[in-house]
């Protein structure tokens, strides 16, 4: 990512244009790197979609546990 070879500013994008990493020259000859958001609707969507599937785990878990509860009770009557 932030190899840029000698002296060559060079604007790199990651994680479907989301992320920007990029290599300036700075006043006294050396490279800088700087990073940043260029476009967050990626990180938008990443986040909703892990939101969905933690509330689909938690879902599927309460749901093996009142089966784990019923299949107790029915047993011990």
């Amino acid at each position: 990512m932030f190899s840029t070879g000698t002296d060559e500013i060079v604007e790199r994008h990651a994680f479907f244009g989301a992320m920007v990493f990029e290599t300036v020259k700075t006043d006294n000859g050396a490279l800088g790197i700087t990073a940043g958001v260029d476009n967050p609707l990626p990180l938008v969507v990443l986040f909703v979609v892990l939101i969905g599937v933690l509330t689909m785990i938690q879902a599927i878990y309460r749901g093996l546990k009142e089966r784990r509860e019923q299949l107790l009770n029915a047993s011990g009557s």
